[in-house]
């Protein structure tokens, strides 16, 4: 189910957000029930629910968007497999706000889900870090395998702590440049003012290519670069198209230096109030719907980028020995996680390496 808001209904969802990080009710109307409201101003977990719940889910791209549409499969999957004890209510394009206070709702239970790119969790743990490393994955089924496989457990199992549990790995695919002017090489990135999220590893990727990178929130990205307050951003086609960046910029640039990881996340709060039926019920529907959701994102890219190219911004594809010579060029993100995360992080950066080669 898809939830809209009126002006009206988004006061009354701020007003019950504070009350309830105060301590206050928040089962009022408009609000989750049973498995989504916190239970007191400490987050003690109450009993686990028997009765049907509503969770609602918010993230912060355009409705219609890839990873909205394999939110909304999740969503019809939860209610199909959970009998309809379990509905949950999407909310796209950052209606319940951005990925920094959705994820402090979740922490204190005032939110049951959200769905951001990865690296907009850097602020909550150091878990996600290495998944921001630009280049990091030779193509998506490297990403795939990481993904789902031990290191993708390790990841999810670090983010526990913060208070949040991860169900799933969804994607937007590459996130690639779009600015207004050819780019082959690293000195051409030079000067640009270009938006980036808020991830310390984000930053220092572009500003090694000689960028000035600025944080931004999402939903002030189209207006920035219409008004020069930026000269470039990165992100997937899937954003690139439903935000219309493309109409504001004259190229998009196949970098593919991320890969878009976005974590299925639930509030630890709202996981240990539900009944085992309820939470085996939404693991075996995020289960279909990942799959689901990296199939079309696979299929929106292709059609996304008609729709650039028959804008008539121009794509540019970059060659094997032009990309590598922009991870040459970022070297120095690598060394700097290798100092802060010692010969742990450099054996994960090595076995992420050994199942590129294998692909």
């Amino acid at each position: 189910m898809k939830k809209k808001f009126s002006l009206v209904m988004a006061a009354v969802l701020t007003l019950s957000l504070a009350l309830s990080a105060c301590g206050g009710s928040s089962s009022s109307s408009g609000s989750s029930t049973g498995g989504s409201s916190a239970s007191s101003a400490s987050g003690s977990a109450a009993a686990p629910s028997t009765g049907a719940i509503t969770l609602r889910l918010g993230h912060v791209v355009a409705d219609g968007s890839s990873l909205d549409k394999g939110l909304d499969k999740f969503a019809e999957l939860v209610n199909e497999k959970s009998g309809g004890s379990v509905k949950v209510e999407v909310y796209p394009n950052s209606q319940l706000g951005d990925n920094t206070s959705m994820a402090e709702q979740l922490q204190f239970g005032s939110l049951d889900m959200m769905a951001p790119s990865v690296a907009a969790l850097s602020g909550f743990t150091t878990s996600t870090a290495v998944f921001d490393l630009p280049y990091l994955f030779k193509n998506e089924a490297a990403a795939e395998e990481v993904l789902d496989g031990e290191i993708g457990d390790k990841v999810a199992e670090g983010l526990v702590s913060s208070g949040f549990q991860v169900i799933g790995w969804m994607t937007q695919s590459w996130r690639h440049v779009t600015c207004n002017k050819e780019v082959h090489a690293p000195a051409d990135m030079a000067g640009l003012k270009i938006r980036v999220m808020d991830s310390e590893y984000h930053l220092a990727h572009f500003n090694a290519l000689g960028c000035s990178a600025i944080p931004m929130a999402f939903s002030e990205v189209y207006t920035a670069l219409q008004q020069g307050t930026i000269d470039a951003q990165e992100n997937p086609y899937t954003n690139i198209v439903n935000s219309r960046f493309y109409e504001v910029q004259d190229y998009v640039i196949q970098t593919a230096h991320i890969y878009d990881a976005c974590p299925v996340i639930v509030s630890k709060i709202t996981w240990d109030k539900l009944s085992d039926d309820q939470k085996a019920a939404i693991q075996e529907a995020v289960d279909e719907a990942v799959t689901w959701e990296r199939a079309e994102v696979k299929a929106d890219d292709e059609a996304y980028r008609k729709v650039v190219e028959d804008s008539g911004t121009t794509v540019v594809d970059l060659s094997e020995d032009e990309r590598n010579a922009f991870r040459t060029a970022v070297e120095s993100v690598y060394q700097t996680f290798y100092k802060a995360y010692g010969d742990e992080g450099k054996a994960t950066v090595e076995a992420i390496e050994a199942i590129n080669a294998k692909h």
